[in-house]
């Protein structure tokens, strides 16, 4: 057992001082009435008197229990609500399971659905308030989520919820003592009685302690203070008592139950402070009378321990002390023995021997005896010589040092094999990863999706045509000139038209595939875990109805009918369509009746095609209409639609829509939003035919790079795909600065100084070799030639010229220690887990 830990069951540590609590329950009922020990003067404790368990109170040296008072006043944010903000002082002890319990009543929002963070990271339900980093004042941020996106406002919560708290929190305490003495006096039987109890107990406590005293029932017991009655959960910390620790209380029942007090001093136990009647004059007076109980102090007398269970039983100590010994330990000489046992042994030679001379009447074989020959006289050095210590000692220092360096070369031949094993397994590895991005790369060329994807198929076709013009310009006939240029623009359009086929092509299959998931979502039943781990679902009307529109939905966009079986789909789905009472079915109605009638005159699918579409799209919108499907509210979507009221809101000046800051391209170079993506990328003058895939590569390296070195307050998480391609292609000309390599796929924007964050005016454009090489270089001023220097000093100038807003905006936030809010949210993550 440490020093620093308390054995015990008490509530409330912060009034344990000077004491140390029981852990059974009989010890725990003797300790609410034992008198406070006097703790001696403090003297050094043996390390076996340290590893004891301490049963019972004594006067052990122990050390005080360092109760923590600090309080930590606490700031919850909404990151998507900046202007809400609300403060709150809890104790540095508090878990981070009551703050969320506290915040979830206050804000009335589920417990389990709500999520507290700090620093982007989750913070753990077990965890304390001060185990967290504050800022430099130990005041704490944190922000408030909830899994599902549930709205809430901390603006909402009152300002009497917390006053009463922060006044409390910062009045001066009073100081604590480990007993209090009440002195209880009976109302209806005119007694006075006194009694201990320790300061940590609370009400019901002694109610059930008097309650075994007298035999009474302790909900019949009544507590009254200054004609107040005592609730059942106040310590009796929370008393008025004075600088000796007493008070006094009032005691009743409620059916006027009368106490037997011959049952109070039954136990005879010995109180710590006593009431005493004194006559004064006429009158008599009750004095207090404190008592101190000086304990001895417990030798350790050894014990045992179970080798199963591994619990250590220590000797027992009896209450009397041991007498004094008449002589003194350090007066004795003697050595105290106790009663040895004493063996007879009897040993016997192995067989007979002799044992004296030989004499005519004695007979003494001589068959074993050795006759000893004094040798020659032989000086030390020469017997040192004989020996020749040192040539044995040569021999063996030779052979040990062979053993070591055989070590050595061994130890240094698996190094180099392992170090071989390494390169090779890097050089592996970079090759498939560049096999992977080039795989990926010509998938993403033959089967484009996204913008990017037709962005690198635009730029493909760029790069062909101006090495098409460079080639026809060699050429010295001015006819063969217009000529080329001819077929070279017809080719170009030609291209042009079949990719933007492609995209109108792939665009409606994407508009498709979402209809579809948004139908599947829409009419998924309700699951969750039984009490028996098996999923249980359910299906409500609304999900009912929703199935039912899905129905609809999949048999109008069904093809290769019959125009009979066309005919009879349609006619269906009109009477189905007749439960609907809205402007909108009356719509669709009249457009299945077109068809109709256009499939008796014999019109072909080609002829139909518009009018189909014209009727999906129409279902589709009945579908997403509340009025008739109400289950359409609770779709993410949707609530992700209607919050947009709520967030920051631009307009598009081509397009003249008002949409989120997430539909609008950034830089660091931009100075507000003005147009949309979508329009950027349709408009030709404003798009540029780049293929940003490789320079959205050497991005994600330098944060890779960046969340390896732990650097989260690097600017590299702030910059953009245009912003790296400036950096790349106007200040360092897609060149290495070393070797001058050109080619894309193999540069890397590395750290200039390796002990600094990386940022524009603090990178170096090198290949995958040269960085590696590099990166090693604590001082790279003192290796590279005053050329190269020079000309890297310029482009960190005209870095620093270019991203001047980045420096302030650096400044402040790594200075304020909000590098975190500008990452990713942490509801990115919890969004993404799946939900049944």
């Amino acid at each position: 057992m440490g020093p620093h830990r308390t054995i015990g069951i008490a509530p409330k540590t912060e009034c344990i001082k000077g004491v140390v609590a029981c852990q059974c329950e009989l010890g725990r009922e003797k300790l609410l009435t034992a008198p406070p020990y006097r703790m001696p003067v403090s003297l050094p404790i043996p390390e076996e008197a340290q590893q004891r368990y301490q049963t019972a109170p004594c006067c052990r040296d122990v050390e005080q229990y360092q109760c923590p008072t600090k309080q930590i006043y606490v700031v919850f944010k909404s990151p998507a609500r900046a202007n809400e903000v609300f403060s709150k002082v809890f104790p540095a002890t508090t878990p981070i399971k009551y703050v969320k319990r506290k915040l979830s009543k206050l804000l009335s929002v589920s417990n389990s659905n709500l999520l507290l963070t700090k620093n982007r990271t989750v913070l753990k339900e077990t965890s304390l308030l001060k185990e967290l980093k504050g800022d430099s004042c130990g005041n704490l941020r944190i922000d408030v989520f909830t899994k599902d996106s549930e709205e809430f406002s901390l603006s909402s919560i009152p300002m009497e919820a917390y006053v009463c708290e922060l006044i409390q929190a910062d009045a001066p305490k009073k100081k604590t003592i480990p007993f209090i003495a009440i002195k209880f006096k009976v109302r209806n039987q005119n007694t006075t009685f006194t009694r201990s109890y320790h300061s940590i107990m609370k009400i019901h406590e002694i109610k059930k302690n008097l309650g075994g005293l007298f035999g009474v029932e302790p909900d019949n017991i009544v507590l009254l203070r200054a004609e107040h009655p005592l609730k059942d959960r106040m310590a009796l910390l929370d008393l008025d008592y004075d600088k000796y620790g007493i008070t006094e209380v009032e005691l009743l029942t409620k059916n006027h139950e009368k106490l037997n007090f011959e049952k109070l001093y039954r136990e005879n136990p010995i109180n710590d402070v006593i009431s005493v009647m004194v006559p004064f004059g006429n009158m008599v007076k009750h004095v207090n009378v404190e008592i101190f109980s000086d304990a001895m102090k417990k030798p350790y007398l050894g014990g045992y321990r179970n080798i199963h269970t591994g619990t250590e039983y220590h000797h027992a100590y009896t209450q009397t002390p041991q007498k004094p010994e008449k002589l003194p330990a350090e007066r004795k000489n003697c050595r105290d023995t106790q009663t040895a046992e004493e063996r007879e042994k009897i040993y016997d030679t192995a067989y007979s021997r002799a044992t004296q001379m030989n004499n005519p009447n004695v007979f003494i074989p001589n068959v074993t005896d050795r006759i000893v020959v004094p040798k020659q006289y032989e000086t030390y050095e020469e017997m040192i010589e004989r020996l020749n210590h040192n040539h044995y000692a040569a021999v063996i220092q030779r052979a040990f040092r062979h053993y070591q360096f055989r070590q050595k070369v061994t130890r240094w031949l698996a190094e180099c094999l392992e170090r071989i094993a390494r390169i090779k397994e890097e050089e592996r590895l970079e090759k498939e990863a560049l096999a992977r991005r080039l795989r990926k790369d010509l998938i993403t060329k033959t089967f484009p999706r996204t913008r990017e994807d037709f962005d690198q198929l635009y730029a493909m076709v760029d790069r062909w045509k101006h090495a098409e013009i460079a080639r026809i310009s060699q050429l010295h006939s001015k006819g063969p000139k217009i000529a080329e240029f001819t077929l070279l623009l017809d080719k170009e359009v030609e291209l042009l038209r079949c990719i933007e086929d492609y995209r109108v092509q792939v665009k409606e299959d994407s508009r498709k595939l979402k209809e579809r998931r948004f139908l599947e979502e829409l009419s998924k039943p309700i699951a969750w875990y039984g009490r028996n781990g098996k999923v249980v679902q359910m299906e409500t009307i609304e999900i009912q109805k929703a199935r039912k529109l899905k129905e609809l939905y999949n048999s109008i966009i069904r093809e290769g009918l019959e125009v009979k079986d066309r005919i009879e789909l349609l006619v269906d789905l009109k009477f189905a369509l007749q439960e609907f009472r809205h402007p909108l079915a009356e719509e669709i109605i009249t457009l299945l009746d077109r068809e109709c009638d256009l499939l008796v005159r014999r019109c072909n699918d080609h002829q139909l095609e518009f009018l189909r579409r014209r009727i999906t799209a129409a279902l589709i919108q009945l579908i997403k209409t509340s009025e008739l499907n109400s289950h359409v509210t609770k779709l993410k979507d949707i609530r992700d639609f209607r919050k947009m009221d709520n967030g920051n809101l631009y307009l598009c000046e081509m397009c003249h829509q008002v949409k989120q800051y997430e539909e609008f391209p950034l830089n660091t170079l931009m100075n507000g939003f003005f147009v949309c993506k979508s329009c950027s990328w349709k408009d030709v003058h404003e798009r540029l035919w780049i293929d940003m895939t490789p320079y959205k590569f050497i991005l994600r390296a330098v944060q890779r790079d960046e969340r390896r070195r732990k650097c989260w307050g690097s600017l590299a998480f702030v910059l953009q795909e245009k912003d790296i391609f400036y950096i790349v292609e106007k200040l360092w000309h897609s060149h290495s600065a070393i070797s001058e390599c050109s080619d894309i796929t193999e540069l890397r924007l590395c750290r200039w100084h390796v002990n600094q964050d990386w940022s524009p005016w603090n990178c170096f454009l090198v290949t995958v070799q040269e960085m590696k090489a590099h990166l090693k270089l604590e001082h790279p001023e003192q290796v590279y030639d005053e050329d190269l220097l020079q000309k890297i000093r310029t482009k960190h100038n005209l870095a620093k010229a270019t991203f001047e807003q980045l420096l302030s905006v650096n400044r402040r936030f790594t200075q304020a220690g909000d590098w975190q809010g500008v990452r990713a949210p942490v509801t990115a993550r919890v969004e993404a887990v799946d939900r049944l």
